[in-house]
């Protein structure tokens, strides 16, 4: 049972705030509509001339010689069709999706839904649960959150009282209270929902390349209609007689074939088809395009950044052995201890399974393992304090050897911690990455590409730089 005395708010507050408006209700409007799209792919200049020729011999009955018209059909479906399902896909991104979360409400914990949530609420996170507005710790027990989902920091992140706790993370451990500070379109993850469906237009060399020669060609077109179509109608005897013999027919087809003539219609269809046939084949390798010209932008990267855990490698860290510094018979059971402590990070949980004796032990008091301090101690009766975490942060210069040793194996790739008792190293302990199967190929693919690559991460650059 929680021990916090606050009874939270009131069914009258609650009542206030709703009225205000400050509900966690998200926003749900669409990352761009149908009619934008289709307007966005119908009006251009291109359908303009050739669209309006193509209407223009439909009218005339002359339907055998209006087949162009078939390349303006295709290039407003192809950019339509593929647009379309890129917004369908962008709708459905959402980053919360627990149905419900707890609350104290007058004394009471009460479920609510996701739109139920009022500001200042008071929340009950217990393991499991996913925080579905952005809030302020106001109590903890070993409160520690998983926010991969918005960092991509595979490591749960232990939580004090004060700090600020952002909606889509999920408790790993512990558990606490927390008052909401921001709702709805205001909390972190909705703004990174909407950032995401919101539209803007690809700069695309090509298409303003082909843009620009079609605006060209329009300005030449405008005296060239009328020559061509003087021309046919003196070719056939004049204005008036073409008119009277009902020639004037044949002369305006002769006369848009010539306008057509001077738009580059393959041009137009064959950069749509390579657009989508390239959007297709992103598609299957999971790859969102909002719109098309954006696979030109591809081949414009030059610098790539990767997050190391859960990219690189699958994210599951594994122990794997021990290199002792200095003989004692109390290691393995100390490590034990660490392993199966109920606030051991990600890192130390790994320990459990490989040792065993913690039951022997009993500590008499404790400092907890934080991102900042980067380790973690216990002080046992009769065997003094154990500290376990990373080497640059556990020894000082005066154990230049270990540090060396530590350096080389985090060089190797491996994750290494230092077991010291009473500031003594006792044991060089070493984790390892399962690198992706296909990391290998990915990274040599964007090196070929003339591609350079960045890696994000917070672990010891040497075992950054071996991954």
């Amino acid at each position: 049972m929680l021990q916090f005395e606050s009874t939270g708010l009131t069914s009258a507050e609650v009542a206030e705030r709703i009225a205000a408006g400050l509900t966690n209700k998200q926003d749900t409007s669409s990352s761009r509509s149908f009619t934008a799209i289709f307007r966005a792919n119908f009006f251009t200049l291109f359908n303009a001339i050739v669209g309006g020729s193509f209407l223009a011999l439909l009218l005339l009955g002359q339907w055998k010689d209006a087949l162009f018209g078939l390349a303006v059909i295709s290039n407003i479906l192809i950019g339509v069709i593929q647009e379309y399902r890129s917004k369908r896909t962008l709708d459905r991104i959402s980053l919360l999706h627990a149905p419900h979360a707890r609350a104290r409400r007058n004394g009471e914990i009460v479920d609510l839904k996701l739109e139920e949530i009022v500001m200042d609420d008071l929340l009950v996170l217990r393991a499991g649960d996913q925080l579905l507005a952005d809030a302020e710790v106001v109590y903890t027990d070993g409160l520690e959150l998983d926010e991969s989902i918005l960092t991509g920091e595979s490591e749960p992140v232990e939580k004090s009282i004060g700090n600020t706790v952002l909606a889509s993370s999920a408790v790993s451990a512990g558990r606490g209270f927390a008052k909401v500070t921001q709702v709805g379109s205001n909390t972190y993850a909705s703004k990174i929902t909407l950032e995401a469906k919101k539209f803007s237009l690809v700069s695309s060399e090509l298409r303003n390349a082909i843009n620009k020669v079609i605006k060209w060609i329009s300005w030449a077109l405008l005296p060239f209609v009328l020559i061509a179509a003087n021309g046919q109608m003196q070719a056939r005897g004049g204005w008036a007689v073409a008119i009277a013999d009902g020639s004037w027919l044949e002369a305006t087809v002769a006369a848009i074939a010539s306008v057509i003539a001077f738009v580059p219609q393959g041009l137009v269809l064959i950069t749509s088809i390579t657009f989508a046939v390239a959007a297709m084949k992103l598609a299957n390798k999971k790859v969102l395009l909002q719109e098309l010209p954006a696979v030109e932008g591809l081949a414009r990267v030059d610098v790539v950044c990767f997050d190391k855990t859960g990219t690189l490698t699958e994210g599951d860290i594994e122990f794997e052995a021990v290199e002792l510094l200095q003989k004692s018979s109390e290691y393995e059971a100390v490590l034990a201890y660490f392993g199966n402590d109920p606030d051991a990070n990600a890192t130390t949980r790994c320990l459990a399974p490989a040792f065993t004796g913690q039951e022997k032990l009993q500590h008499s008091s404790s400092v907890a393992f934080t991102s900042a301090q980067k380790w973690s101690s216990f002080t046992f009766d009769g065997l003094g304090t154990w500290t376990l975490g990373a080497p640059e942060f556990v020894l000082n210069k005066s154990h230049q050897k270990v540090l060396v040793r530590a350096a080389a194996l985090a060089a190797t790739g491996r994750r290494t911690l230092v077991l010291t008792n009473n500031e003594q190293p006792i044991a060089l302990v070493t984790f390892r990455e399962r690198i992706r199967p296909d990391a290998a190929q990915t990274v040599a693919y964007f090196r070929e590409q003339g591609v350079s690559i960045r890696i994000i991460s917070g672990d010891n650059p040497q075992t950054v730089a071996a991954v």
